[in-house]
Formats: C-alpha cells, structure tokens, sequence
C-alpha cells in the first residue's frame, strides 16, 4: 500500500512498544504520534498501554480508527489508512524458529553473540558487523514483551506478508519496523538527554511516525533488504547509511 492523493486519508504512525503490562511501568510505555500526509504532526501524542485497544478490536480498520481516537484525530464515518511504523521486532531469527518448531539446528554456533543466528536477525546481524550500534535480541535481551506484542498486533489483524519487511490488511493499515537509535544515528541527530521517561517515549515515536511516511514518500532514502535477506524475518527500515 503506497499514499496516493486519491486515496482515502492516509496517516503516518509512529508506535514506540512498551509491554503487554506497561501501565505498571512509568518509565516505559507505548507512545504513538501520528503525521499527515503533509509530515504535519495531527492532534496530540498519546502514551499509555494499548493492550486493551488491541484486545478489543477485531480487525485492522478498528484498530486503526481506535489509535486515531487516542490521539484526538477526528474522522467518524471516514475511510482512512495508514502506514505504521513500529518500534519492536515483527519477527523472530528464521533459525530460532526452525529450532523450536522442527528441532532444525544450527551447523555450528560461533563465539560472538552478535553473529548468533538463534539469537539475532539478518537485519541486526548486519547492524552489529558495520555500525557502531548493539541492536537488542528478541531472544537475548528484555524485549520479548515488546516484541510479542508488536507480533500479536500482526498475526492478530491478520497483516500478510507483501514483501521483505512489510506487511498489511490489504485495505487500511500497512506496518514496519524500525529502530529510532539507528535512524538517529544516520541522521546525525542526537537524542536530548534531558528528557522524562514519558517525552522519550514520545520522541521515538516521532521518529517512527518519519520513517513511516519516508516508506511511502521517499522510499529511495531508506536502506532496503538485500536479497538474501529471510522474508519471514522482516528487516528494520531506515535511512540509507
């Protein structure tokens, strides 16, 4: 699903995960901002849990019409769509999942954590050999309740796979992922560090709700998956290094 000026009213989200309880967690939770199609940022941020919303919709055009809802974006009775960019991984390494639903095993596990293909991703493989960045493991490291959260979203709405890293409904709602400490960092742009828990939260997901609307509007800036990337394992969008 790409934004037209024909189409129904497209938005661009960011969604910075917290975890299915993170209303027990002040110092992270899910935070969502919202773009237009102009880059325009549309009524106000929202941060909470969206575990209730997600649980009491039963599709993607509800889900949707919810998170515009939270953030104050009026649209009753409109056909809208649009393209989220996600802050989690949308996808476990293709090797774990063959291990815990085959058995399948690895030929040999070599002695560096970040080239551990159990543990880390194609996409954060490749992150951890050429930049100066530790992407976190779904596996590894203390995501997994974001992680499952963002995926739970996907298989929920029943989002299909269109291509290496995407996936949609087919009709409203197109999602990502992304990393906002990468995007900064090839943006050359600095996080403040002077910032509560609750506006850092608000800030990745502005720079979610940027890269969102760079996959549709200028797709030539962000760095796509080669080739031999694993479709079933999503890649994270953003800028070209």
């Amino acid at each position: 699903m790409t934004y037209t000026e024909d189409g129904p009213r497209h938005f661009f989200v960011g969604w910075d995960v917290g975890g299915w309880n993170c209303d027990r967690n002040r110092n992270s939770r899910d935070a969502i901002v919202v773009l237009d199609g102009s880059g325009i940022e549309s009524g106000k941020p929202w941060r909470g849990n969206l575990r209730s919303t997600i649980n009491g919709k039963a599709d993607a055009e509800g889900f949707l019409s919810a998170l515009l809802t939270l953030c104050k974006i009026p649209h009753d009775g409109e056909t809208v769509s649009a393209t989220i960019a996600i802050d989690a991984p949308l996808a476990f390494p293709a090797a774990f999942s063959r291990l815990i639903t085959s058995g399948e095993t690895l030929d040999r596990v070599g002695h560096k954590s970040a080239e551990n293909q159990y543990l880390f991703r194609l996409t954060e493989r490749r992150l951890a050999s050429a930049e100066d960045l530790k992407p976190l493991s779904a596996i590894r490291d203390r995501i997994g309740s974001q992680a499952t959260k963002a995926m739970h979203l996907k298989s929920r709405f029943k989002l299909r796979r269109k291509r290496t890293g995407v996936w949609t409904d087919g009709r409203c709602l197109t999602v990502i992922e992304t990393y906002p400490s990468l995007c900064r960092a090839r943006l050359d742009q600095d996080r403040a560090t002077d910032l509560s828990p609750g506006k850092a939260d608000i800030e990745d997901a502005r720079i979610c709700a940027r890269i969102a609307r760079d996959f549709d509007i200028r797709y030539e800036e962000l760095e796509p998956p080669p080739p031999d990337a694993p479709a079933d394992e999503g890649w994270i969008w953003a800028p070209n290094p």
